[in-house]
């Protein structure tokens, strides 16, 4: 289970939709308050890892697990217009940026 402890936010994940080699990539999740979200892994450089958390409907999420969807499509049309961004760099946690998804579709594709 990946949890995002001591962010502001927190997700559990439900759902491995995707993998990397032997590391989930694409995962659905839920928060406390029961909201639906999908988590696409970002680029990786050196030790900073990045995730996207889009607030997601049931129908997205089934899309993408389907592969009738991009990861990165529903992330850039998440159900409230924004992108939670989590990072660590260099093992450390840096305070979450909440992003609208017009502002993301540059980061997604340079990430």
């Amino acid at each position: 289970m990946l949890r995002f402890c001591g962010f502001e936010i927190e997700l559990f994940v439900d759902e491995v939709l995707q993998r990397e080699g032997d590391e989930p990539a694409v995962c659905s999740a839920v928060d406390q308050g029961g909201q639906r979200w999908l988590i696409v892994e970002g680029a990786h450089r050196g030790s900073d890892i990045s995730w996207y958390c889009a607030p997601a409907s049931r129908r997205a999420i089934d899309l993408v697990a389907a592969g009738r969807a991009a990861p990165s499509d529903a992330v850039m049309h998440s159900e409230t217009g924004w992108v939670e961004v989590v990072r660590l760099v260099e093992g450390h946690s840096v305070p979450d940026r909440r992003v609208l998804c017009a502002q993301l579709a540059a980061e997604l594709v340079a990430g």
